[in-house]
């Protein structure tokens, strides 16, 4: 009986045993697990949301730990620790947190920027000689650039019958697409097409003139935030030599008298614009000698004629550094026309004079250089003439000539005297004025009331539309209305 127990004893005692070392087992690893395990939202980021920006605008994001007496540090996306407190990107310690400053945010500030406990702060286990690497945490940061047209000016030019090079450069991220119109209208790219785009513009093989104009770069931007759209208009000009116009010829006449004055015109369109030269006999003429006016694209002689040795051949040559033209102008003597032999009034109104000059057109061809081509008018309120005794200041009119036609002079002021006077034109140009007569306008009627009627005619006419309709149809009104009551009442 005795060895029984023993053998009981020692199994209570070897199972005791073994909870003790599985006790201390689990005790040793709660341990362990204590000084492994990291803290829960101990490091903190505000804010901690992935945000996006555009490129220039500013951020601050800051870092915080539960235990302010842990060192913090910020590494951006290439993993470099900022350690800058001034400039576009560094950070600023504020206490509590360590702040990370964005100024001005540019592309490259896209990606991962990191904050974690300093290198100091790391622990190692020593039962287990496990090192613990530095609490992190992380936000994305992403950057939109918004279009912008780079090195792109509003006129740019390109040269006659080469390839031409239309620069604008988008820029964007995400990466614009972009379409082109010519003045107004969209351009289509094809493969063997004149249009070709380019990474930084569009390309036209060959221009000509009709490739002037007005050419639109419109860009189109989607992003996760949403879409834009800007656009840009490039003038584009065309150097080219010096052209005439369709309807001039290279060799010209014209037409003067002794003691007229006779403009001798030379136009050609060119890119840039053409010098103008004159001369005569193979000498030139200047403008100390001679009266030149000079525009953009036309030049212009003035010639008094003194005597007949003027009239000759005259040239003019349009000059610019892509080509030259020229044109020849033959000054004949013609002969000064006669004045309007009929001048007179056909209408009137508050603002339009209708003049009758008996004006003939001549159907010869050619036609003949004496034949009456037009008539000038000079016109000006007789205030105003009286004022300077001088015709300076009129009003001119000028008319080419019809059969039967008269000519109506208007925009003028109502009830005002006005002095006029006519002269014909031929080739060789104008005749002496006629006579100046004197006509008036009408004053300004009140609207509805013709010229000529009078306040009470129209009160006439208005006390005759009452009684002859307004009146009449007051008492049909009436008495169907008072029959309808008799009606009404009758059934009721």
């Amino acid at each position: 009986m005795i060895t029984p127990r023993i053998t009981m004893t020692r199994m209570h005692f070897g199972f005791n045993f073994l909870l003790l070392i599985a006790a201390t087992s689990i005790k040793g690893n709660q341990q362990i697990s204590k000084r492994t395990a990291q803290p829960v939202d101990v490091l903190r980021l505000a804010p901690e949301e992935e945000m996006a920006h555009f490129v220039n605008q500013s951020r601050m994001v800051t870092c915080s730990h539960a235990n302010q007496e842990v060192r913090l540090r910020w590494r951006n996306p290439k993993n470099a620790i900022i350690s800058e407190a001034k400039g576009r990107v560094h950070i600023e310690d504020k206490g509590e947190s360590l702040a990370l400053i964005f100024e001005a945010i540019a592309r490259t500030d896209q990606g991962n920027w990191t904050c974690e406990v300093d290198a100091d702060g790391t622990a190692t286990v020593t039962e287990g000689r496990v090192t613990v690497p530095p609490l992190r945490k992380s936000f994305k940061m992403i950057v939109y650039e918004p279009i912008s047209f780079r090195d792109t000016s509003t006129v740019q030019t390109a040269v006659e019958d080469k390839d031409a090079t239309i620069r604008c450069e988008v820029k964007g991220h995400p990466e614009p697409s972009v379409s082109w119109y010519f003045n107004g209208q969209p351009l289509f790219f094809t493969h063997n097409g004149r249009y070709s785009k380019l990474a930084d513009g569009m390309s036209i093989k060959k221009v000509v003139q009709n490739d002037s104009g007005e050419y639109t770069c419109k860009a189109f931007q989607i992003s996760a935030t949403g879409s834009s759209f800007e656009e840009k208009t490039i003038r584009l000009n065309i150097k080219h030599k010096p052209y005439l116009p369709a309807r001039k010829t290279s060799v010209s006449d014209a037409y003067g008298y002794v003691g007229g004055v006779v403009n001798l015109t030379c136009e050609a369109t060119a890119e840039p614009p053409a010098n103008f030269t004159w001369s005569a006999n193979n000498k030139k003429l200047t403008p100390k000698s001679h009266i030149i006016y000079t525009g953009r694209h036309v030049s212009m002689l003035q010639i008094m004629i003194k005597t007949s040795s003027i009239f000759g051949k005259y040239k003019c040559e349009a000059k610019n550094e892509l080509g030259t033209v020229t044109q020849e102008i033959h000054l004949k003597e013609g002969t000064k026309p006669d004045p309007p032999s009929l001048f007179q009034l056909r209408g009137v109104n508050s603002d339009t004079l209708d003049i009758d000059v008996g004006a003939t057109k001549s159907h010869d061809i050619p036609p003949d250089p004496t034949t009456v081509i037009g008539y000038r008018f000079e016109l000006m309120p007789m205030d105003e003439y009286l004022k300077s005794r001088s015709w300076d200041r009129a009003s001119r009119r000028d008319f080419d000539v019809a059969d039967g036609a008269t000519y109506l002079l208007v925009q003028l002021i109502p009830d005002t005297k006005y002095i006029i006077r006519v002269a014909a034109r031929n080739a060789a140009g104008l005749s002496d004025w006629t006579e100046v007569k004197e006509f008036s306008t009408h004053p300004l009627q009140p609207h509805g009331m013709s010229a000529g009627a009078k306040p009470t005619d129209m009160c006439f006419t208005f006390v005759c539309w009452l009684l002859a309709v307004a009146f009449p149809a007051a008492l049909s009104i009436t008495h169907h209305r008072f029959a309808a009551d008799l009606t009404l009442r009758g059934r009721y």
